[in-house]
Protein backbone atom coordinates (compact mmCIF):
# COMPACT_ATOMS: atom_id res chain seq x y z
CA UNK A 1 0.00 0.00 0.00
CA UNK A 2 1.02 3.50 -0.80
CA UNK A 3 2.15 5.93 1.64
CA UNK A 4 -0.59 8.13 3.12
CA UNK A 5 -0.25 11.49 1.62
CA UNK A 6 -1.45 15.35 2.01
CA UNK A 7 -2.60 17.87 -0.27
CA UNK A 8 -1.07 21.44 0.44
CA UNK A 9 -1.79 24.22 -1.89
CA UNK A 10 2.42 24.00 -2.83
CA UNK A 11 1.35 20.35 -4.18
CA UNK A 12 1.84 16.82 -2.98
CA UNK A 13 4.09 16.39 -0.11
CA UNK A 14 4.66 13.10 2.21
CA UNK A 15 2.86 13.24 5.41
CA UNK A 16 5.30 13.60 8.14
CA UNK A 17 3.41 13.05 10.99
CA UNK A 18 4.33 10.90 14.07
CA UNK A 19 2.38 8.46 15.36
CA UNK A 20 0.61 8.94 18.43
CA UNK A 21 2.16 6.62 20.84
CA UNK A 22 5.95 8.38 19.88
CA UNK A 23 4.44 11.79 21.16
CA UNK A 24 5.35 11.30 25.03
CA UNK A 25 8.83 9.89 24.45
CA UNK A 26 9.73 12.94 22.15
CA UNK A 27 8.58 15.74 24.59
CA UNK A 28 11.08 14.02 27.15
CA UNK A 29 13.95 14.04 24.99
CA UNK A 30 13.29 17.75 23.90
CA UNK A 31 13.02 18.97 27.22
CA UNK A 32 16.96 19.77 27.58
CA UNK A 33 17.35 21.60 24.62
CA UNK A 34 13.72 23.57 26.18
CA UNK A 35 15.72 24.32 29.31
CA UNK A 36 18.51 25.54 27.29
CA UNK A 37 16.65 28.13 24.94
CA UNK A 38 14.92 29.51 27.94
CA UNK A 39 17.97 29.91 30.02
CA UNK A 40 18.95 32.41 27.92
CA UNK A 41 15.98 34.51 28.49
CA UNK A 42 14.50 33.26 31.81
CA UNK A 43 12.40 35.72 33.68
CA UNK A 44 13.79 37.31 36.89
CA UNK A 45 11.20 35.40 38.92
CA UNK A 46 10.91 31.80 37.62
CA UNK A 47 9.27 28.09 39.19
CA UNK A 48 11.90 25.60 38.25
CA UNK A 49 11.42 21.98 37.86
CA UNK A 50 14.12 19.64 38.69
CA UNK A 51 13.45 16.65 35.87
CA UNK A 52 15.09 13.16 36.63
CA UNK A 53 17.11 13.19 34.00
CA UNK A 54 19.43 16.35 35.81
CA UNK A 55 17.36 18.83 33.49
CA UNK A 56 16.02 21.88 34.69
CA UNK A 57 12.63 23.59 33.05
CA UNK A 58 12.09 27.13 34.10
CA UNK A 59 9.06 28.75 33.70
CA UNK A 60 5.64 29.61 35.08
CA UNK A 61 3.72 26.52 36.86
CA UNK A 62 0.17 27.30 35.98
CA UNK A 63 -1.79 23.66 36.60
CA UNK A 64 -0.62 20.94 38.38
CA UNK A 65 -2.45 17.24 38.68
CA UNK A 66 -1.43 13.88 40.16
CA UNK A 67 -0.56 12.66 36.53
CA UNK A 68 1.39 15.80 35.45
CA UNK A 69 2.29 19.79 35.78
CA UNK A 70 2.19 22.14 33.02
CA UNK A 71 4.55 25.14 32.92
CA UNK A 72 4.65 28.08 31.05
CA UNK A 73 8.07 29.16 28.77
CA UNK A 74 8.66 31.67 26.34
CA UNK A 75 8.65 28.60 23.91
CA UNK A 76 4.90 27.87 24.98
CA UNK A 77 3.10 25.40 27.15
CA UNK A 78 5.23 22.31 28.23
CA UNK A 79 3.31 19.11 29.57
CA UNK A 80 5.85 17.30 32.45
CA UNK A 81 4.68 13.73 33.13
CA UNK A 82 5.03 13.11 37.74
CA UNK A 83 7.48 10.30 37.20
CA UNK A 84 9.50 12.25 35.46
CA UNK A 85 10.05 15.40 38.33
CA UNK A 86 12.32 15.09 40.63
CA UNK A 87 11.51 18.11 42.83
CA UNK A 88 9.63 21.30 41.94
CA UNK A 89 10.94 24.51 42.93
CA UNK A 90 8.38 27.58 43.43
CA UNK A 91 9.66 30.88 42.58
CA UNK A 92 10.01 33.01 45.56
CA UNK A 93 9.67 37.43 45.44
CA UNK A 94 12.29 38.65 47.10
CA UNK A 95 10.13 42.16 47.51
CA UNK A 96 7.10 40.42 49.04
CA UNK A 97 9.28 38.46 51.40
CA UNK A 98 10.38 41.69 52.27
CA UNK A 99 7.39 43.92 52.98
CA UNK A 100 6.00 40.23 54.89
CA UNK A 101 9.38 40.42 57.47
CA UNK A 102 8.90 44.36 57.50
CA UNK A 103 5.33 44.17 58.67
CA UNK A 104 6.47 41.70 61.42
CA UNK A 105 8.59 43.80 62.76
CA UNK A 106 6.48 47.42 62.15
CA UNK A 107 6.06 47.10 65.78
CA UNK A 108 9.95 46.08 66.83
CA UNK A 109 12.03 49.12 68.88
CA UNK A 110 15.26 46.57 68.08
CA UNK A 111 17.14 48.29 66.04
CA UNK A 112 19.51 45.74 65.65
CA UNK A 113 16.55 43.54 64.00
CA UNK A 114 15.53 46.42 61.45
CA UNK A 115 19.46 46.59 60.71
CA UNK A 116 19.35 42.82 59.99
CA UNK A 117 16.23 43.08 58.11
CA UNK A 118 18.30 45.77 56.05
CA UNK A 119 21.35 43.33 55.36
CA UNK A 120 19.00 40.92 54.19
CA UNK A 121 17.67 42.89 51.88
CA UNK A 122 20.92 43.99 50.55
CA UNK A 123 22.15 40.62 50.02
CA UNK A 124 18.56 40.19 47.83
CA UNK A 125 19.79 43.37 46.12
CA UNK A 126 16.78 45.37 47.20
CA UNK A 127 18.15 48.71 47.52
CA UNK A 128 15.95 50.95 48.59
CA UNK A 129 14.17 48.68 51.20
CA UNK A 130 17.42 48.04 52.85
CA UNK A 131 17.88 52.11 53.26
CA UNK A 132 14.52 52.05 54.69
CA UNK A 133 15.52 49.33 57.14
CA UNK A 134 18.96 50.62 57.90
CA UNK A 135 16.54 54.22 58.43
CA UNK A 136 14.51 52.88 60.68
CA UNK A 137 17.00 51.72 62.64
CA UNK A 138 18.91 54.69 62.86
CA UNK A 139 15.61 56.10 64.34
CA UNK A 140 15.62 53.82 67.06
CA UNK A 141 19.35 54.18 67.35
CA UNK A 142 20.58 57.49 66.35
CA UNK A 143 24.24 56.28 67.19
CA UNK A 144 23.74 52.92 65.54
CA UNK A 145 27.34 52.41 63.69
CA UNK A 146 26.45 50.08 61.17
CA UNK A 147 23.52 51.19 59.93
CA UNK A 148 25.18 54.79 60.01
CA UNK A 149 28.09 53.21 57.63
CA UNK A 150 25.58 51.39 55.58
CA UNK A 151 23.86 54.55 54.77
CA UNK A 152 26.94 56.15 54.06
CA UNK A 153 27.14 58.42 57.21
CA UNK A 154 30.57 59.39 58.94
CA UNK A 155 31.23 60.56 62.49
CA UNK A 156 33.17 64.16 62.63
CA UNK A 157 33.77 66.38 65.31
CA UNK A 158 31.07 64.36 67.34
CA UNK A 159 28.45 65.08 64.69
CA UNK A 160 26.80 62.36 61.97
CA UNK A 161 27.05 63.57 58.46
CA UNK A 162 26.21 61.61 55.15
CA UNK A 163 27.95 61.52 51.97
CA UNK A 164 27.09 64.86 50.83
CA UNK A 165 27.38 66.85 53.84
CA UNK A 166 30.73 65.26 54.70
CA UNK A 167 32.26 65.96 51.01
CA UNK A 168 30.77 69.69 51.05
CA UNK A 169 31.54 70.26 54.68
CA UNK A 170 34.67 68.73 55.73
CA UNK A 171 36.52 68.18 52.66
CA UNK A 172 35.53 71.71 50.77
CA UNK A 173 34.23 70.04 47.73
CA UNK A 174 31.61 70.86 45.15
CA UNK A 175 29.71 68.95 42.52
CA UNK A 176 30.43 70.46 39.50
CA UNK A 177 29.85 68.39 35.98
CA UNK A 178 28.61 64.86 37.50
CA UNK A 179 31.50 64.72 39.75
CA UNK A 180 33.22 66.09 43.49
CA UNK A 181 35.79 69.07 42.85
CA UNK A 182 37.04 71.36 44.94
CA UNK A 183 35.89 74.99 45.02
CA UNK A 184 38.66 76.49 43.21
CA UNK A 185 38.90 74.01 40.33
CA UNK A 186 34.71 74.28 40.19
CA UNK A 187 35.57 78.02 39.31
CA UNK A 188 38.40 77.18 36.82
CA UNK A 189 35.93 74.28 34.95
CA UNK A 190 33.05 76.60 34.96
CA UNK A 191 35.31 79.54 33.31
CA UNK A 192 36.53 76.88 30.87
CA UNK A 193 39.58 76.20 32.20
CA UNK A 194 41.10 72.12 31.29
CA UNK A 195 44.26 71.36 32.99
CA UNK A 196 46.66 70.18 30.50
CA UNK A 197 49.17 67.27 30.64
CA UNK A 198 51.41 68.82 32.96
CA UNK A 199 48.39 69.45 35.22
CA UNK A 200 48.43 72.90 34.82
CA UNK A 201 45.58 75.10 34.04
CA UNK A 202 44.79 76.24 30.76
CA UNK A 203 42.09 77.34 28.28
CA UNK A 204 42.23 75.00 25.15
CA UNK A 205 39.12 77.12 23.34
CA UNK A 206 41.17 80.84 23.63
CA UNK A 207 44.49 79.08 22.75
CA UNK A 208 43.39 78.39 19.34
CA UNK A 209 41.67 82.46 19.31
CA UNK A 210 41.75 84.99 16.38
CA UNK A 211 43.30 88.16 16.47
CA UNK A 212 42.12 90.93 19.09
CA UNK A 213 41.40 87.63 21.51
CA UNK A 214 40.93 87.79 25.18
CA UNK A 215 44.24 88.37 26.12
CA UNK A 216 44.07 86.99 29.82
CA UNK A 217 43.66 83.22 29.28
CA UNK A 218 45.27 82.35 26.20
CA UNK A 219 48.78 80.78 24.75
CA UNK A 220 51.16 83.75 23.83
CA UNK A 221 54.14 81.21 22.24
CA UNK A 222 56.80 83.10 21.40
CA UNK A 223 57.90 84.09 17.67
CA UNK A 224 60.10 81.67 16.06
CA UNK A 225 62.73 82.48 14.04
CA UNK A 226 62.79 86.13 15.18
CA UNK A 227 59.56 86.65 13.62
CA UNK A 228 57.13 89.01 15.27
CA UNK A 229 53.38 88.97 15.90
CA UNK A 230 51.61 90.80 13.40
CA UNK A 231 49.63 94.15 14.38
CA UNK A 232 46.00 94.64 14.72
CA UNK A 233 44.45 97.77 14.42
CA UNK A 234 44.77 100.10 17.14
CA UNK A 235 48.15 98.14 18.15
CA UNK A 236 46.51 94.99 18.84
CA UNK A 237 48.24 91.63 18.31
CA UNK A 238 47.13 87.78 17.18
CA UNK A 239 49.39 86.87 20.06
CA UNK A 240 51.00 84.19 17.77
CA UNK A 241 53.74 84.01 16.03
CA UNK A 242 53.97 84.90 12.18
CA UNK A 243 53.29 82.38 9.77
CA UNK A 244 54.68 83.85 6.81
CA UNK A 245 52.71 86.44 4.78
CA UNK A 246 49.28 86.94 5.38
CA UNK A 247 49.16 83.46 7.60
CA UNK A 248 47.86 84.83 11.21
CA UNK A 249 45.49 83.30 12.61
CA UNK A 250 41.73 85.04 12.18
CA UNK A 251 38.64 85.17 13.37
CA UNK A 252 36.32 81.50 11.90
CA UNK A 253 34.89 82.74 8.51
CA UNK A 254 36.28 85.85 8.35
CA UNK A 255 39.00 86.65 5.25
CA UNK A 256 42.67 86.59 6.06
CA UNK A 257 44.47 89.43 6.13
CA UNK A 258 45.52 91.05 2.59
CA UNK A 259 42.73 88.82 0.64
CA UNK A 260 39.76 89.58 -0.82
CA UNK A 261 40.61 91.83 -3.40
CA UNK A 262 40.80 94.91 -1.14
CA UNK A 263 44.06 96.50 -3.08
CA UNK A 264 46.42 95.08 -0.35
CA UNK A 265 44.94 96.79 2.60
CA UNK A 266 44.63 95.33 5.76
CA UNK A 267 41.76 93.67 7.72
CA UNK A 268 38.47 93.49 5.83
CA UNK A 269 39.10 96.63 4.13
CA UNK A 270 40.73 98.50 6.80
CA UNK A 271 44.01 100.23 5.94
CA UNK A 272 46.67 98.94 8.28
CA UNK A 273 47.70 100.44 11.09
CA UNK A 274 49.75 103.70 10.27
CA UNK A 275 48.28 103.78 6.74
CA UNK A 276 46.20 106.59 7.93
CA UNK A 277 42.61 107.09 5.88
CA UNK A 278 39.33 106.72 6.63
CA UNK A 279 38.27 104.15 8.99
CA UNK A 280 41.78 103.11 10.40
CA UNK A 281 41.89 102.11 13.96
CA UNK A 282 43.50 104.68 16.11
CA UNK A 283 45.82 103.99 18.91
CA UNK A 284 44.32 104.36 22.36
CA UNK A 285 45.95 107.04 24.91
CA UNK A 286 49.60 105.96 25.88
CA UNK A 287 49.66 104.50 29.10
CA UNK A 288 53.22 104.06 31.31
CA UNK A 289 53.63 100.58 31.65
CA UNK A 290 57.60 100.79 32.09
CA UNK A 291 57.01 99.76 36.11
CA UNK A 292 56.23 96.48 35.02
CA UNK A 293 59.29 95.34 34.18
CA UNK A 294 60.02 95.56 37.52
CA UNK A 295 59.93 91.97 38.68
CA UNK A 296 62.24 92.53 42.38
CA UNK A 297 61.06 91.99 45.57
CA UNK A 298 60.59 89.43 48.11
CA UNK A 299 59.99 85.45 48.34
CA UNK A 300 56.38 85.29 48.79
CA UNK A 301 56.58 83.81 52.18
CA UNK A 302 57.61 87.52 52.90
CA UNK A 303 54.72 88.68 51.00
CA UNK A 304 52.77 91.97 52.60
CA UNK A 305 49.38 93.08 52.30
CA UNK A 306 48.40 96.48 51.32
CA UNK A 307 44.56 97.44 53.21
CA UNK A 308 43.19 99.76 50.36
CA UNK A 309 39.86 101.31 50.78
CA UNK A 310 38.05 98.86 49.06
CA UNK A 311 40.49 95.69 48.72
CA UNK A 312 43.07 93.68 50.68
CA UNK A 313 46.16 93.30 48.56
CA UNK A 314 48.56 91.02 49.07
CA UNK A 315 51.87 91.14 47.06
CA UNK A 316 55.57 90.30 47.48
CA UNK A 317 56.40 93.53 44.74
CA UNK A 318 58.15 96.29 46.15
CA UNK A 319 55.85 98.67 48.67
CA UNK A 320 55.47 101.42 45.71
CA UNK A 321 53.95 99.14 43.59
CA UNK A 322 51.61 97.77 46.06
CA UNK A 323 50.18 100.89 47.07
CA UNK A 324 50.32 101.97 43.41
CA UNK A 325 47.77 98.57 42.96
CA UNK A 326 45.79 99.41 45.76
CA UNK A 327 44.93 103.19 44.73
CA UNK A 328 44.20 102.07 41.11
CA UNK A 329 42.24 99.35 42.42
CA UNK A 330 39.81 101.97 44.83
CA UNK A 331 39.47 103.95 41.11
CA UNK A 332 38.29 100.76 39.44
CA UNK A 333 35.81 100.27 42.40
CA UNK A 334 34.57 103.68 42.10
CA UNK A 335 33.61 102.89 38.54
CA UNK A 336 32.09 99.40 39.32
CA UNK A 337 29.77 100.82 41.69
CA UNK A 338 28.76 103.77 38.88
CA UNK A 339 28.04 100.96 36.74
CA UNK A 340 25.91 98.69 39.63
CA UNK A 341 24.85 101.34 40.96
CA UNK A 342 21.52 100.32 40.90
CA UNK A 343 22.12 96.36 42.55
CA UNK A 344 24.76 97.26 44.92
CA UNK A 345 23.25 95.11 48.37
CA UNK A 346 22.71 96.93 51.42
CA UNK A 347 24.75 97.30 54.42
CA UNK A 348 28.51 97.15 54.71
CA UNK A 349 30.75 95.19 52.00
CA UNK A 350 34.15 93.54 53.06
CA UNK A 351 37.42 94.50 51.20
CA UNK A 352 38.19 92.19 48.49
CA UNK A 353 40.95 90.08 48.30
CA UNK A 354 43.68 90.71 45.71
CA UNK A 355 47.11 88.21 45.44
CA UNK A 356 50.06 89.44 42.65
CA UNK A 357 52.72 87.83 42.40
CA UNK A 358 55.93 89.21 41.56
CA UNK A 359 56.31 87.61 38.37
CA UNK A 360 54.83 84.85 35.57
CA UNK A 361 57.42 81.87 36.63
CA UNK A 362 55.94 82.71 40.55
CA UNK A 363 52.34 82.29 39.88
CA UNK A 364 52.46 79.49 37.07
CA UNK A 365 54.73 77.35 39.72
CA UNK A 366 52.22 78.44 42.35
CA UNK A 367 48.92 78.33 40.92
CA UNK A 368 50.05 76.16 38.70
CA UNK A 369 48.38 77.92 35.85
CA UNK A 370 50.23 77.58 32.29
CA UNK A 371 51.82 80.79 30.43
CA UNK A 372 48.79 81.12 28.58
CA UNK A 373 47.16 82.35 31.10
CA UNK A 374 47.48 85.96 33.14
CA UNK A 375 45.39 85.69 36.00
CA UNK A 376 42.00 84.51 36.87
CA UNK A 377 38.87 84.89 39.78
CA UNK A 378 37.72 82.31 42.41
CA UNK A 379 34.11 82.77 43.57
CA UNK A 380 34.87 79.83 45.87
CA UNK A 381 37.21 82.08 48.27
CA UNK A 382 35.94 85.49 46.53
CA UNK A 383 39.71 86.56 45.38
CA UNK A 384 41.85 87.60 42.09
CA UNK A 385 44.61 86.15 41.36
CA UNK A 386 47.37 87.54 39.06
CA UNK A 387 50.76 88.35 38.34
CA UNK A 388 53.09 91.48 38.37
CA UNK A 389 54.20 92.08 34.74
CA UNK A 390 52.95 91.75 31.20
CA UNK A 391 50.94 89.65 29.16
CA UNK A 392 51.07 88.27 25.96
CA UNK A 393 51.65 91.84 23.20
CA UNK A 394 49.78 94.41 25.19
CA UNK A 395 48.28 93.35 28.43
CA UNK A 396 49.55 94.18 31.58
CA UNK A 397 48.57 93.68 34.98
CA UNK A 398 46.18 96.15 34.69
CA UNK A 399 43.78 94.68 32.08
CA UNK A 400 43.96 91.89 33.95
CA UNK A 401 42.69 93.12 37.11
CA UNK A 402 40.41 95.36 35.14
CA UNK A 403 39.13 92.29 33.54
CA UNK A 404 38.93 89.91 36.67
CA UNK A 405 38.28 92.64 39.02
CA UNK A 406 34.87 93.19 37.14
CA UNK A 407 34.25 89.36 37.58
CA UNK A 408 34.96 89.74 41.46
CA UNK A 409 32.56 92.86 41.49
CA UNK A 410 29.92 91.09 39.83
CA UNK A 411 29.82 88.37 42.38
CA UNK A 412 29.45 90.82 45.06
CA UNK A 413 26.40 92.48 43.22
CA UNK A 414 24.80 89.38 42.37
CA UNK A 415 24.75 87.86 45.43
CA UNK A 416 25.83 84.18 44.80
CA UNK A 417 24.18 84.70 41.72
CA UNK A 418 26.93 84.83 39.39
CA UNK A 419 26.95 81.82 37.17
CA UNK A 420 23.17 82.31 36.98
CA UNK A 421 24.08 85.55 34.73
CA UNK A 422 24.60 85.26 31.21
CA UNK A 423 28.20 84.89 29.91
CA UNK A 424 27.75 87.51 27.47
CA UNK A 425 27.10 90.23 29.78
CA UNK A 426 29.61 88.96 32.38
CA UNK A 427 32.69 88.73 30.45
CA UNK A 428 30.88 91.92 28.07
CA UNK A 429 31.55 93.99 30.95
CA UNK A 430 35.01 92.77 32.15
CA UNK A 431 36.12 94.03 28.36
CA UNK A 432 34.46 96.98 29.03
CA UNK A 433 36.17 97.63 31.95
CA UNK A 434 39.24 96.43 30.92
CA UNK A 435 39.65 98.68 27.83
CA UNK A 436 39.44 101.46 30.18
CA UNK A 437 42.68 104.19 30.80
CA UNK A 438 44.70 104.48 33.76
CA UNK A 439 46.41 107.44 33.97
CA UNK A 440 49.12 106.95 36.48
CA UNK A 441 49.82 110.41 37.70
CA UNK A 442 46.42 111.58 38.43
CA UNK A 443 45.25 108.03 39.75
CA UNK A 444 42.34 108.35 37.69
CA UNK A 445 40.50 105.55 35.62
CA UNK A 446 38.74 106.43 32.65
CA UNK A 447 36.01 104.00 31.25
CA UNK A 448 34.28 103.99 28.09
CA UNK A 449 37.26 103.99 25.95
CA UNK A 450 36.13 101.81 23.00
CA UNK A 451 38.71 98.82 22.53
CA UNK A 452 39.87 99.17 18.42
CA UNK A 453 40.71 95.51 18.38
CA UNK A 454 37.20 94.66 19.21
CA UNK A 455 35.32 97.07 17.45
CA UNK A 456 37.83 96.61 14.33
CA UNK A 457 36.98 92.78 14.38
CA UNK A 458 32.81 93.49 14.63
CA UNK A 459 32.86 96.26 11.92
CA UNK A 460 35.10 93.70 9.31
CA UNK A 461 32.72 91.16 10.58
CA UNK A 462 29.39 93.38 9.72
CA UNK A 463 31.27 94.83 6.54
CA UNK A 464 31.76 90.77 4.90
CA UNK A 465 28.07 89.40 6.87
CA UNK A 466 29.88 86.99 9.32
CA UNK A 467 29.08 88.35 12.49
CA UNK A 468 27.89 85.82 15.31
CA UNK A 469 24.16 85.79 15.34
CA UNK A 470 22.92 86.84 18.62
CA UNK A 471 20.75 84.19 18.79
CA UNK A 472 23.32 82.01 18.86
CA UNK A 473 25.49 84.01 20.82
CA UNK A 474 23.43 84.20 24.02
CA UNK A 475 23.47 80.26 23.54
CA UNK A 476 27.62 79.65 23.68
CA UNK A 477 28.52 78.61 26.98
CA UNK A 478 31.63 79.57 28.26
CA UNK A 479 34.28 77.22 27.31
CA UNK A 480 33.10 77.56 23.56
CA UNK A 481 33.87 81.82 24.03
CA UNK A 482 36.59 82.78 21.77
CA UNK A 483 37.81 86.30 21.19
CA UNK A 484 35.23 86.95 18.38
CA UNK A 485 32.14 86.58 21.04
CA UNK A 486 34.51 88.55 23.62
CA UNK A 487 34.40 91.45 21.18
CA UNK A 488 30.30 90.92 20.75
CA UNK A 489 29.86 90.58 23.84
CA UNK A 490 31.91 93.78 24.58
CA UNK A 491 29.35 95.54 21.54
CA UNK A 492 26.15 94.41 23.36
CA UNK A 493 27.63 96.15 26.50
CA UNK A 494 28.52 99.09 24.97
CA UNK A 495 25.39 99.46 22.93
CA UNK A 496 23.13 99.52 26.40
CA UNK A 497 25.20 101.58 28.03
CA UNK A 498 25.91 104.36 25.69
CA UNK A 499 23.54 104.14 22.91
CA UNK A 500 22.59 107.67 21.10
CA UNK A 501 19.79 107.11 19.74
CA UNK A 502 16.33 107.78 20.61
CA UNK A 503 15.49 108.08 24.18
CA UNK A 504 12.65 105.11 23.99
CA UNK A 505 15.17 102.64 22.74
CA UNK A 506 17.83 103.89 25.40
CA UNK A 507 15.18 103.32 27.98
CA UNK A 508 14.60 99.74 26.78
CA UNK A 509 18.63 98.97 26.79
CA UNK A 510 18.41 100.07 30.11
CA UNK A 511 15.58 98.31 31.19
CA UNK A 512 16.94 94.97 30.01
CA UNK A 513 20.23 95.31 31.51
CA UNK A 514 18.81 95.77 34.68
CA UNK A 515 16.35 92.89 34.38
CA UNK A 516 18.65 89.94 32.95
CA UNK A 517 20.93 91.44 36.75
CA UNK A 518 17.78 91.34 38.81
CA UNK A 519 16.68 88.43 37.24
CA UNK A 520 20.28 86.53 38.12
CA UNK A 521 19.75 87.26 41.99
CA UNK A 522 16.89 84.87 41.99
CA UNK A 523 17.53 82.72 38.74
CA UNK A 524 19.83 81.28 35.57
CA UNK A 525 18.74 83.15 33.35
CA UNK A 526 18.29 81.37 29.97
CA UNK A 527 18.50 82.61 26.35
CA UNK A 528 14.70 82.19 26.20
CA UNK A 529 14.59 84.20 29.27
CA UNK A 530 17.06 87.08 27.42
CA UNK A 531 14.80 86.88 23.78
CA UNK A 532 11.24 87.18 26.27
CA UNK A 533 13.17 90.23 27.91
CA UNK A 534 13.63 91.65 24.27
CA UNK A 535 10.00 90.91 23.88
CA UNK A 536 10.22 87.94 22.53
CA UNK A 537 12.36 86.41 19.88
CA UNK A 538 11.19 88.65 16.64
CA UNK A 539 11.88 91.88 18.39
CA UNK A 540 15.69 90.40 19.61
CA UNK A 541 16.34 90.29 15.61
CA UNK A 542 15.50 93.71 15.01
CA UNK A 543 17.50 94.83 18.22
CA UNK A 544 20.26 92.71 16.34
CA UNK A 545 19.76 94.64 13.41
CA UNK A 546 19.69 98.41 14.96
CA UNK A 547 22.55 96.77 17.10
CA UNK A 548 24.53 95.99 14.00
CA UNK A 549 24.14 99.54 12.23
CA UNK A 550 24.81 101.16 15.26
CA UNK A 551 28.34 99.09 15.52
CA UNK A 552 28.84 100.02 12.17
CA UNK A 553 28.84 103.57 12.51
CA UNK A 554 30.55 104.07 16.07
CA UNK A 555 33.64 106.35 15.63
CA UNK A 556 36.76 104.70 16.95
CA UNK A 557 37.39 108.02 19.12
CA UNK A 558 33.70 107.83 20.40
CA UNK A 559 33.35 110.14 23.06
CA UNK A 560 30.62 109.29 25.71
CA UNK A 561 31.07 112.22 27.96
CA UNK A 562 30.05 114.28 24.11
CA UNK A 563 27.15 111.48 23.10
CA UNK A 564 24.74 111.68 26.35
Amino acid sequence: MKPMTTRSPHGHRPDRRLPPALLPALLVALIPFVVVVVDTSRRALADVIHLEGGGKVRGEIVRQTDREVIIKTPAGLSVIPRDEIASIEKASDPKADYAKKAKALRSSQKADAHFELGMWAKKKKLVDESKESFRRAIELDHDHEDARAELGYRKHAGKWLDEEEYKQDVLGLVWFDGQWVNASDADKLRQGFVKNDKGQWTRPDLERDEPGGDDYARSTPKPSGGASSPKLPGGGSTGRPSSGAGGSSVPRGLPKPGSGGNGGRGWGGFPRPGGGGRGAAPAGPKEDTDWYNDNSGVPWEQASTYSSKYYDIKSNVKDEYLKRYGKMMDQYYVKFKGVFKHFMPKGEIRRSPIWIYKSQQEFMSREGMSQGVGGFYSSGNKRVTGYHGRFGMNGTTRTVLAHEGTHQFEDIVLQGGFYRAPIWILEGLAVFFESAYYDLEKNKVEIGNVPADRLSNLKRGIRNNSTIPLTDLIRTPQPSFTAYHYAHAWGLIYMMLYFNGDEKARKRNNKVFTDLFFMAKTKRVSPEDVEAIFGGRDKFLKFEEEWKKWIADLPYDFDPKKNK
